[in-house]
C-alpha cells in the first residue's frame, strides 16, 4: 500500500475519531464546569433562538459539507489531485468540508442546547483553521501563481455569498431565454 492509498483509507477514520474525541472531552469538561446546556452558560438568551440558529447553521453548512466532498471527488481527497479543484462549492470557499463539519457540529450542539458539543465544534474549527494553514503551504508548492490567485479571490471558510447569488442570478437568466 503507498501513501496516498494509505491517507485515502485512514485519514477519515482519523478525523471521525478526532471529531468524536474533541466532542467527547468537550461534554465531559461541560458536565465537570456544570454547564452542560447553554442555557446555563449564557442564560439571557431565549433557548429558542439558540435552536433557531442552530437549524440555520445545519441548514447552511451541511450542504456545504456535502457539496465538498462531491466536488473534490475520491482524486482529489487527502491531498491527492493533480488539479487545483476550483469549480463548485470550491468557487465559493476554499475548504468547504472543514467549515462545512466545523459549523454542523456547532449546529447540532446548539439544536440540543448542549454546550459541550459547541465547544467541540469550536476546537475542531481550530484544529482545522491549523490544518488549513499547513495545506496551503502545499498547494502553494504544488500549484504557485494558480494557487496564490485562487486563494486572493476565494475567501478561506465562509462562503462568497455575494459571488453566490451573482451566479445563481445568472442561471435563472440563462433558464429563461
Amino acid at each position: 500500500m503507498n501513501k496516498k492509498e494509505f491517507k485515502f483509507i485512514f485519514a477519515p477514520i482519523g478525523v471521525a475519531f478526532g471529531i468524536t474525541m474533541f466532542v467527547s472531552v468537550s461534554i465531559l469538561i461541560s458536565k465537570v464546569l456544570n454547564i452542560q446546556t447553554i442555557t446555563e452558560f449564557i442564560p439571557f438568551i431565549p433557548t429558542f433562538i439558540f435552536k433557531v440558529l442552530g437549524v440555520i447553521f445545519l441548514s447552511v453548512f451541511l450542504p456545504i459539507f456535502i457539496s465538498g466532498i462531491y466536488y473534490l471527488d475520491r482524486r482529489g481527497a487527502v491531498g491527492q489531485s493533480d488539479t487545483l479543484r476550483t469549480s463548485g462549492i470550491y468557487r465559493y470557499t476554499r475548504n468547504p468540508m472543514y467549515v462545512g463539519i466545523s459549523m454542523t457540529i456547532i449546529a447540532v450542539g446548539l439544536i440540543l442546547l448542549n454546550t459541550g458539543v459547541v465547544i467541540g465544534g469550536v476546537i475542531w474549527f481550530c484544529i482545522t483553521f491549523i490544518q488549513c494553514k499547513r495545506e496551503e503551504r502545499d498547494l502553494l508548492n504544488r500549484f504557485g501563481k494558480e494557487y496564490k490567485d485562487y486563494k486572493r479571490r476565494t475567501p478561506m471558510f465562509l462562503p462568497n455569498i455575494n459571488l453566490m447569488i451573482k451566479d445563481i442570478l445568472k442561471k435563472g437568466e440563462k433558464n429563461e431565454i
